[in-house]
């Protein structure tokens, strides 16, 4: 039995290789050679996926409040009797 192949995952890896703005054909014909077949369609879906998942990764991190500092304790000399 031949091994699974994800074929989202198998376009991220080929979007990772040949950058993110490579044209959906560029990405079909780079995965055509180690003989996955996907449609533009599709590399088009898992392009809008990943964009949407940094988006809000990074609107995540502009809502959340910052952690507030813990109080600094200064060390102050022992004093002499």
């Amino acid at each position: 039995m031949p091994k699974r192949t994800h074929k989202s995952r198998a376009v991220l890896s080929a979007l990772g290789r040949l950058g993110f703005h490579a044209h959906p054909s560029d990405v079909v014909a780079e995965l055509a050679k180690y003989g996955i077949e996907v449609s533009a369609g599709l590399v088009q879906k898992v392009k809008i996926e990943a964009a949407k998942d940094t988006s809000g990764v990074r609107r995540q991190m502009a809502m959340a409040e910052p952690h507030p500092k813990a109080p600094v304790l200064r060390k102050t000399p022992a004093r002499r009797s």
